[in-house]
């Protein structure tokens, strides 16, 4: 297994957990680098109604994606799933772009359901 850095370009800290939900490692965002985003835009395509309430149905679109670092040898950076997806639809496939895996098996959540952490970083190349 290669050794890597890993930087945290969420705006919260990631903690990751072992299969016993303990945390075992903390990265925290840097407070100097800009956090990548996706523009986003949406427009009204419709409505549905339920129980005599109309309830508008948005189309949403996503743009481009801003501030992505270079690629470096040796560097993971973690993003939002929602960046490497809008990134995938662009067709930019980034192997060293990985984001926190919150489905049920990595998750792990306190007694009030506040995520405290994930077992797994995932991809979606």
């Amino acid at each position: 297994m290669e050794r890597v850095r890993i930087i945290n370009l969420t705006p919260h800290e990631l903690n990751i957990c072992d299969s016993e939900g303990k945390i075992i490692l903390s990265i925290p965002p840097p407070k100097d680098v800009p956090i990548p985003r996706v523009q986003v835009r949406s427009e009204i395509v419709g409505e549905v109604e339920a129980d005599g309430v109309r309830i508008p149905v948005r189309r949403v679109v996503y743009g481009d994606v801003e501030n992505i670092p270079p690629e470096r040898e040796g560097t993971i950076y973690i993003v939002s799933t929602l960046v490497t997806l809008a990134l995938r639809e662009r067709g930019i496939i980034r192997g060293d772009l990985l984001s926190p895996d919150t489905n049920m098996d990595s998750v792990i959540r306190d007694s009030s359901g506040r995520v405290l952490g994930v077992r797994y970083l995932q991809t979606v190349w």
